[in-house]
C-alpha cells in the first residue's frame, strides 16, 4: 500500500502521524511545496494548479490513494481533482462538525486567509444547523509561517500572536470549542490548550481523515488507532530547501517517537518545542 500525503510546508506531517497510528506498515510519500509556501494567501487557481502538479507526482509514483493534508489546498482543488481521479483524493477539512456536535456553545476557527474566505467553508457551514450563528471563522496569516520556520523562539513568537492577534476573539466570542483549521497550528496543540484553559476543547481533523483513509482502501469503519510506528517508511520530497527540509521533518517525526526508514539519512536535528 502506497500513499502521497501532500502539503504546503511541514504541517501536514501531524496528518502523516494520524495515519500511521491506523496504516502503520504503509509506505508514505510526502510531499511539501515550500518553493511556493505559505499557500493561505495565494489565488485559488494558483494553488490548484501546484495541488494538481504535486497530484501527478503521486500518479506516476504508483500511489493507491493521495491525501491533501493542507486545508487550503482541499478547498482550491480537492473537487476538481476528484472529477477524473483513478485514485481516492482526500482533503483534510476543519473538524467544525465533531465540535458542534460535543460542545453547545460557540465556536472559534482557525485558519488560512484563502480557507476563511473560500466557497467551501461557506458551503460547509451552511450544510450543518446553527453553525453560520455558533462558528466564527478567524483568518491567521502569518501563523503558519512561524510554526514552519522554527527559528530559535518560535513558541514564543506564536504566543504573541495568539495573545496580539486571536486572544481579542476569544475573551469576545467565548467559545467552548477551538478548531485548528490548518495542519501547521496542529503542532502548537498543546500550546492551544493552555492558552484557552480548560473551559475550551480544541479539535483538529487528522483523526477523521486517517480513518476515512482506511475506509475508502477497505470499504470497512476503521479499527481503534493503535500507537505509533518506531519505525515508518516514509520518503520525504520537497521542492525547494531539500536538504534542510528532509532533516527538519525527520526531526519533527523523531519527536512524536517516529524514525524514517530512509538510506542514507543524517542524524536529524532535535525537533525544539521553544
Amino acid at each position: 500500500m502506497r500513499i502521497g500525503v501532500f502539503d504546503s510546508g511541514l504541517g501536514g506531517l501531524s496528518t502523516l502521524l494520524a495515519c500511521l497510528r491506523y496504516l502503520p506498515s504503509a509506505e508514505y510519500r510526502f510531499f511539501g511545496d515550500v518553493a511556493h509556501a505559505p499557500y493561505g494567501d495565494k489565488d485559488p487557481q494558483v494553488v490548484r494548479r501546484w495541488t494538481a502538479e504535486a497530484y501527478e507526482r503521486f500518479l506516476a509514483a504508483g500511489v493507491d490513494a493521495v491525501v491533501l493534508a493542507c486545508n487550503t489546498a482541499t478547498s482550491a482543488a480537492a473537487a476538481p481533482l476528484r472529477e477524473q481521479s483513478p485514485v481516492p483524493i482526500l482533503g483534510l477539512e476543519p473538524a467544525i462538525k465533531k465540535a458542534l456536535d460535543v460542545e453547545s456553545g460557540p465556536i472559534l476557527l482557525l485558519a488560512t486567509t484563502l480557507t476563511v474566505r473560500g466557497d467551501k467553508l461557506r458551503a460547509l457551514l451552511q450544510r450543518m444547523d446553527g453553525a453560520q450563528q455558533r462558528v466564527r471563522a478567524v483568518a491567521c496569516p502569518g501563523l503558519m509561517e512561524i510554526v514552519e520556520a522554527q527559528t530559535t523562539d518560535w513558541r514564543a513568537q506564536a504566543e504573541s500572536y495568539w495573545r496580539e492577534r486571536l486572544l481579542p476573539h476569544f475573551v469576545e466570542l467565548r467559545p467552548k470549542g477551538l478548531v485548528l483549521g490548518c495542519t501547521h497550528y496542529c503542532w502548537l496543540e498543546d500550546a492551544f490548550r493552555d492558552w484557552v484553559g480548560p473551559g475550551c476543547r480544541v479539535y483538529d481533523g487528522n483523526d477523521g481523515l486517517a480513518r476515512h483513509l482506511w475506509r475508502r482502501l477497505y470499504g470497512t469503519e476503521a479499527p481503534a488507532p493503535g500507537a505509533l510506528p518506531q519505525v515508518a517508511r516514509v520518503q520525504l520530497e520537497f521542492s525547494a530547501q531539500r536538504e534542510e527540509k528532509t532533516q527538519q521533518a525527520s526531526a519533527w517525526l523523531a519527536s512524536r517517537g517516529v524514525l524514517v526508514e530512509r538510506a542514507g539519512m543524517a542524524r536529524p536535528r532535535p525537533f525544539t518545542r521553544g
